[in-house]
């Protein structure tokens, strides 16, 4: 089956019409050929035994008058001696009358001399014994009908056959047009370029379906393909300039070779660079997994509040080169609950928010983190002393690169990608994140995690970790 697997849609379609057509069409010509030979035997029957019944009257009312048989009638009137009164059978079975009056009574079916018969025998019973009364049919002439009949019903379905395959393939074409037409249509986008979407026609069936499902997935490679477009241009623009930062600080390097101090500042300041270069490369390919699309992981509460403390500490390091207070303040109740992000993720938003206020407070300030449990899931709150967001940049503060122009700047350490990653690993688990000015100074940043939806392991201990598909 090889050969049909490689035919056009068209052929196989035809093609197995016709194939369908011609089993049906068989049988009903078989079946129509058995109903005609049984329509031409009872025809025959009938009429023999209408030829036969004036014998019988007259055997039993005047067996000495019975009349020959006259016209295309072949027929024998045999009385109790075995004679034949009249005949006009022909020879082939006369030679063999007697075994014919010996056959019981009713139709026969009899071969001689390469011929088929069909043979009614009726017996009557008179005083002087049993009379018996003959009639036979060529079969000859039933044959020649059914062979026409043959003949015709084998022209009719031929010709049947090749309009059913010919409207097969006109239906087929017909309905693949639109199919052609989304084809060209597709490869006029792919040529030009455009944006357009594939033409959905006006019917609901199965092509309009398809045209859907595919327009929706053009967009979303066109999506992809833009992303990955700008992904690429933010990097080139991005690294360009720490990568010419640092060739100039290792060529200063070389020129300071003379001077240990000025060479070790040099070193210092390339590590600085590359540390730099190290960070924007990781957030980088963070931010790239995480808008590729991924399954959302649940944590448990304790999970949870053991990376808030872990993320304490680390704050508190980050700000001991600043007067700065870090405080965090946590609920730290026992909940059974599982909440739509992992430890990782809690930990990459977290250190995100509280590292851009650190960054953002001046030399003195503070900076407050609070995770408190609400109905249906848990609130993480960021807030610092900072002089906050000009209100024109926090529409653009989740776009990657994006920075404002004053405290929150590339010369402060960020590299514009963290409130990015922030925004698309709270999307991933279902969750919101807000940002707002605080109206007495400094800056909040809100981010609320949904509880994840609770799933029955296999011994029924309660909901298990790992990927959530909901």
């Amino acid at each position: 089956m090889r050969w049909f697997r490689r035919l056009s849609i068209r052929w196989r379609i035809t093609l197995g019409s016709v194939a369908v057509a011609a089993v049906l069409l068989t049988g009903a010509a078989v079946a129509f050929r058995f109903e005609t030979a049984q329509v031409q035997i009872n025809s025959d029957k009938k009429l023999l035994y209408d030829a036969t019944t004036p014998y019988l009257t007259q055997i039993k009312a005047h067996p000495d008058e019975i009349d020959p048989p006259g016209g295309e009638q072949h027929v024998a009137v045999v009385d109790s001696n075995g004679h034949s009164v009249v005949s006009n059978i022909p020879g082939a079975l006369e030679a063999g009358m007697d075994e014919l009056t010996q056959l019981d009574d009713g139709s026969h079916f009899i071969t001689r001399a390469g011929a088929n018969y069909l043979v009614i025998v009726r017996t009557v019973t008179t005083p002087e014994g049993d009379w018996h009364v003959v009639a036979t049919r060529d079969q000859r002439l039933t044959e020649i009908v059914l062979t026409n009949v043959t003949y015709a019903l084998v022209i009719g379905a031929a010709v049947l056959l090749v309009g059913f395959g010919l409207a097969s393939w006109l239906l087929t074409t017909a309905a693949l047009r639109p199919v052609t037409r989304m084809r060209r249509r597709a490869e006029t986008l792919q040529a030009t370029e455009s944006a357009d979407p594939l033409p959905v026609g006006p019917a609901d069936d199965e092509l309009s379906a398809l045209a859907v499902t595919l327009n929706s997935f053009i967009t979303n490679v066109r999506e992809t393909a833009a992303r990955e477009k700008q992904m690429v241009s933010d990097a080139s623009h991005e690294l360009r300039t720490p990568l010419a930062a640092l060739q100039a600080q290792l060529e200063l390097a070389h020129l300071s070779e003379g001077d240990p101090t000025a060479l070790k500042a040099d070193l210092e300041q390339a590590e600085h660079s590359v540390d730099r270069l190290a960070r924007l490369t990781t957030n980088l390919l963070v931010l790239s997994a995480l808008e590729a699309g991924q399954d959302a992981q649940s944590a448990p509460w304790s999970a949870i509040v053991a990376e808030f403390g872990a993320a304490s500490d680390r704050a508190r390091l980050l700000a001991l080169h600043k007067d700065i207070s870090v405080a965090f303040d946590v609920d730290d109740t026992d909940d059974p609950s599982h909440y739509r992000i992992s430890t990782m993720n809690f930990s990459q938003v977290i250190d995100n928010l509280v590292g851009n206020s650190l960054r953002a407070v001046p030399k003195s300030g503070e900076v407050h983190a609070h995770l408190t449990r609400e109905t249906g899931g848990i609130c993480l709150t960021v807030e610092d002393s900072g002089p906050g967001m000009p209100e024109d940049f926090l529409p653009v503060a989740f776009d990657r690169f994006s920075r404002p122009d004053t405290h929150r700047s590339d010369a402060t350490g960020g590299s514009g990608l963290g409130l990015a990653i922030v925004a698309a690993i709270v999307s991933t688990a279902d969750g919101q994140v807000q940002l707002a000015n605080r109206p007495a100074g400094g800056f909040t940043v809100t981010v609320t995690i949904p509880q994840a939806p609770t799933r029955v392991s296999g011994n029924g201990s309660g909901p298990s970790e790992g990927p959530l598909t909901g």
